[in-house]
């Protein structure tokens, strides 16, 4: 890639980049050009359809309720606290 398909480019994604820029730009472009180039050069002949899917399993903790805050000391440790709910700034205009 070179600055003018860079440009090209930008130009048909209504971006603006600037000189400096485009030079990093075309840099970062060519070496990701060449990565893809690498991966498309492995073999792969000998790996099988089915040892792409590889059953992944998901390690998750127990949902286990520890160590809780009681109201009584929830009130002592919130800036604002009325009626048993924390009061918190209004964020959206109604």
């Amino acid at each position: 890639m070179d600055i003018n398909t860079l440009r090209n480019i930008a130009s048909l994604a209504k971006l603006k980049v600037d000189d400096t820029e485009a030079e990093k730009f075309v840099s970062d472009f060519n070496k990701m050009i060449e990565y893809v180039d690498v991966i498309k050069s492995l073999n792969t002949d000998t790996i099988q359809d089915d040892e792409i899917y590889y059953n992944h399993q998901n390690f998750t903790r127990p949902d286990v309720v520890e160590n809780n805050l009681n109201r009584d000391a929830l009130s002592k440790i919130t800036p604002e606290y009325e009626n048993g709910f924390i009061v918190v700034p209004k964020v959206i205009e109604t």
